[in-house]
């Protein structure tokens, strides 16, 4: 899929671009994580990737697949790269951006949906 929001563009390439945000999204392309784990699992201070975690949120390049509340009431979320892989390329004084989606974040509202209806 071709993106073309220039918006969602820019903060594709540059979340690709950090290392520390290039850490964090390819980690959370096979499975959800905590920001805790992707941190211990990428060498990342805690509190650099909760600020990169908060940027790839609020671009959508991240996306919360569940929310966890602990015996003690404690909540945190477990988040999932939205996409699968990127491709940037240059045309023309152009630069195009094509995404393959993370099927398995795409495909779950449909599940979640598809369980519920079964439900009844």
């Amino acid at each position: 899929m071709e993106i073309t929001d220039q918006s969602r563009v820019q903060s594709l390439v540059e979340g690709l671009a950090d290392e520390y945000s290039r850490k964090i999204i390819l980690s959370a392309i096979p499975k959800a994580k905590s920001v805790e784990d992707m941190s211990r699992e990428n060498d990342i201070p805690l509190s650099t990737c909760y600020r990169r975690v908060h940027e790839l949120l609020d671009s959508q390049i991240l996306v919360v697949e569940k929310i966890i509340v602990t015996p003690d009431g404690k909540k945190y979320e477990l988040l999932r790269s939205a996409y699968k892989a990127v491709n940037v390329t240059f045309d023309g004084g152009v630069m195009k951006v094509d995404a393959l989606i993370n099927e398995d974040v795409a495909e779950k509202p449909r599940r979640l949906w598809m369980t519920m209806r079964e439900a009844k």
